[in-house]
């Protein structure tokens, strides 16, 4: 039995010994150390970093020197820091080490260099100045903002617009002391915030103050119901009372009838010769006088003339009126809309297209003139060479021209505001 416990206690204690043995190599070692920013100028706070491969032993410490000792560095687990503002200029080293409790250097001393400059650079935050933009714009048209952003540091980096319609924010390389123009077009008629901002390239980065400025944006057209009261965007057309019939200009103040497709006295299918009093040639009529008696009230040509069509909407109070009229053909131009934005002011007796790119058809804003007939449109201008011609404007191209009055073509009627 003796023999038997010493045996059992000779085998606990090399298991002891041997335990002992393995818990003592299990040593942490300093896989990586950092120091951030790695040049900076004097009195910055600079990061030093030390990261173990194994959690550090109760009892050891790590420890940097920074060239006046060496300090112990905070942290938990493998991840070790101390945060210090240094004020001496040029290069300089630092020193981590992994120490046991007796302040005996376990493994190797890493080192690293960092650098600090002699004068201290401080960032300043650019300057944005407004150059120009209005405080109104029209629905669907290019709105632009000219802004002028500069940088005392040298280092201008961008500008960054802001619409306040829900669309993404617009960001574009800056050139110091640059005018540089943003350019937006609203799709809907209310009040907008836009804001914007100048960034530089610093470090860290700063933002200018922001300049911001409301804005208002309508129509170029309004909606005028049956009945003559001013209706909402989303009206629709009809012959109620309170239906949208027409449409004002808001930037001419006209009222324009709008054609429907209801086989009705304004239907778009309907056309109109274009006698006058001042037509003198009434081709198969017996008189001249007669010629002029029968532009006022007849039917001649291939459809009913256009002066019996004024006749009739002025009789019906259209939109709550009775000054209804041919338009002349310079406000009949005005109706042409080039949706590609390349157009050109077409002399007042001069025959040429208004439109100088590709724009959709009709060249007519549709969403407050539908139903527009594809061919000529009447207006009340006559030709200054032969009064058998009248001018009109062709509304699938943005075409103006001439043509003789006995055609039939169609009308759209329009009125003063007051």
């Amino acid at each position: 039995m003796k023999n038997a416990r010493e045996s059992l206690y000779t085998i606990g204690f090399l298991l002891a010994v041997m335990s002992n043995t393995h818990a003592a190599t299990v040593v942490p070692k300093i896989t990586a150390t950092s120091v951030t920013p790695p040049t900076a100028p004097v009195g910055t706070t600079f990061k030093f970093t030390a990261t173990l491969d194994t959690p550090l032993t109760a009892g050891n410490k790590v420890k940097i020197d920074l060239g006046k000792g060496a300090e112990a560095m905070t942290g938990t687990k493998t991840s070790y820091s101390l945060s210090r503002a240094i004020f001496t200029t040029g290069s300089q080293t630092y020193k981590v080490g992994l120490y046991d409790s007796k302040n005996v250097l376990q493994g190797t001393l890493f080192s690293g260099n960092y650098t600090l400059s002699s004068v201290s650079t401080v960032n300043h935050a650019p300057t944005l100045k407004l150059i120009s933009a209005n405080q109104t714009a029209n629905i669907n048209t290019a709105f632009t903002v000219t802004l002028n952003a500069k940088d005392v540091d040298a280092n201008l980096s961008s500008m960054t617009m802001n619409w306040g319609d829900n669309t993404a924010p617009e960001t574009i390389t800056a050139i110091d002391g640059k005018n540089l123009i943003f350019s937006h077009a609203y799709t809907t008629a209310s009040s907008f915030s836009w804001k914007a901002f100048a960034t530089d390239a610093g470090v860290p980065a700063l933002n200018s103050r922001s300049i911001t400025q409301i804005l208002t944006v309508t129509s170029d057209y309004t909606k005028i119901a049956n009945n003559g009261s001013v209706l909402a965007d989303n009206a629709k057309l009809g012959a109620n009372s309170t239906d949208w019939a027409c449409t004002k200009d808001n930037k001419t103040g006209l009222i324009w009838e709008v054609k429907t497709n209801d086989g009705g006295l304004r239907d778009l299918k309907k056309i109109y010769t274009n006698y006058t009093t001042d037509y003198s040639k009434c081709v198969s009529l017996s008189s001249i006088s007669e010629c002029k008696d029968k532009a006022h009230t007849g039917v001649y040509g291939d459809g009913a003339n256009a002066n019996s069509f004024v006749i009739a909407v002025n009789t019906q109070s259209l939109c709550g009126a009775t000054n209804w009229r041919l338009p002349t053909n310079e406000e009949l131009k005005g109706l042409v809309y080039c949706s590609d934005g390349k157009t050109k002011t077409v002399d007042k007796d001069k025959a040429d297209y208004i439109c100088t790119g590709s724009p959709s058809r009709p060249t007519i804003n549709t969403t407050y003139f539908p139903n527009t007939a594809s061919n000529w449109s009447w207006s009340s201008s006559s030709s200054k060479s032969y009064a058998g011609d009248a001018w009109v404007v062709y509304f699938n191209y943005g075409y103006t021209g001439l043509t003789s009055k006995d055609g039939s073509y169609s009308v759209r009627l329009v009125r003063n505001a007051q």
